[in-house]
């Protein structure tokens, strides 16, 4: 039926060109965004997940910035700390110079006290932020590991040349570690033991075989219960005092003639606070080029636990830097394959809708002058 009233034909090709001038925005959007779905309406669970995975790309680029930040303090911390121990190898070279006759001892003795200078000038200057992992051991260093908010911790060290660190305060050419020796009536008792000062703490280690301690901690004083039996025998009770004192950090060993050297230590005795002495054996400082080289060498041993301690940090904190890459970088991927736009695809389509749009603007243009061909009817 042929009317003036409703144009069916037209009506048709105005509802394909507002669908084609709707597909062509939505192209033309995802041209100028390069997204394939950038509004919610477009694909609501897609899109829900996609924001989710930018939330874990923002924390995920702060934990970068935590790791960027330990790895640059780690990395002034471990630097400084390979100073400080080639000063201790040029420092050991001055003590052993010194045993030579002919020599200035006060001359010595003055490039000893510039060395430890720069051993803390070294530690006190290894700052990065204000961050100073090599110049107190009351500090902890906190790196972010993931999105989650749990951290890797680092403790900090103490390389300075006195105070709890090297314990090399007052080094001379002639003063030395301290040595524990033992003669033929060395006896093991319950509540016997040695105390052992390390800069301001006083470490005391206590032989015990039963539930109580005679020994009382307090202020700067740090008490250590070291384990025994009666069927034990005293060589492996001194070994266990050993393992005791290398857990606090302080160098100690047998010699060849089986005296027990501690040579970081700024004073060493038997019994004291509540302890009673340890019988058959006796603290004495070695004096001399022995006991001076033995000093110098337990702050070298302490120098090079630290510096392997940092080393492992570091390489932790690269390990942890190159694994966050890795996830940020399979995160972006992700995302891109969620909601990233094919432009080839785009540009493809453009150009189809483009000709349809065309095609659709004709049709419409001859619907419309079909009421005009009815005039014919009548003349």
């Amino acid at each position: 039926m042929s009317s003036i009233n409703t144009n069916v034909a037209a009506m048709a090709a105005v509802r394909s060109l507002n669908t084609i001038s709707g597909d062509m925005g939505r192209t033309q959007q995802r041209i100028e965004t390069g997204l394939r779905i950038s509004q919610a309406n477009h694909d609501p669970a897609v899109f829900t997940i996609a924001q989710r995975m930018r939330a874990d790309l923002n924390g995920l680029s702060a934990v970068m910035d935590s790791q960027s930040f330990g790895r640059a303090s780690l990395s002034v911390a471990r630097d400084a700390a390979t100073r400080i121990s080639n000063e201790l190898g040029r420092l050991k070279q001055t003590i052993t110079q010194g045993q030579q006759q002919g020599l200035d001892a006060t001359t010595m003795n003055n490039q000893i006290t510039s060395s430890l200078s720069n051993i803390d000038a070294f530690a006190n200057s290894a700052n990065f932020n204000g961050v100073n992992l090599i110049n107190s051991n009351t500090g902890t260093l906190q790196v972010l590991r993931d999105i989650t908010g749990s951290t890797t911790q680092v403790a900090s060290s103490d390389m300075r040349s006195s105070a709890g660190g090297l314990n090399l305060a007052g080094l001379t050419v002639t003063q030395g570690a301290r040595q524990i020796s033992f003669d033929s009536s060395l006896a093991i008792s319950d509540g016997a033991g040695f105390s052992v000062t390390v800069g301001t703490t006083t470490f005391v280690y206590e032989f015990n075989n039963n539930a109580s301690l005679a020994g009382s901690a307090g202020p700067n004083t740090i008490v250590r219960a070291v384990e025994f039996t009666a069927t034990q025998s005293p060589l492996n009770v001194l070994g266990s005092l050993i393992q005791a004192m290398a857990q606090d950090g302080i160098n100690a060993g047998f010699d060849n003639n089986g005296n027990i050297i501690i040579s970081n230590a700024t004073n060493a005795g038997s019994g004291g606070n509540g302890l009673t002495a340890v019988t058959g054996a006796t603290v004495t400082q070695i004096g001399g080029a022995q006991g001076a080289i033995q000093r110098v060498d337990g702050a070298i041993d302490t120098a090079g636990r630290i510096l392997a301690r940092i080393g492992a940090a570091v390489q932790q904190m690269e390990g942890l830097r190159d694994f966050s890459t890795q996830l940020r970088d399979s995160l972006r991927e992700g995302l891109g394959a969620l909601v990233d736009a094919d432009l080839a695809e785009e540009s493809a389509r453009l150009t189809s809708l483009q000709t349809r749009q065309q095609l659709a603007t004709q049709s419409l243009s001859i619907a419309n002058q079909q009421s005009q061909s009815l005039l014919n009817l009548f003349r």
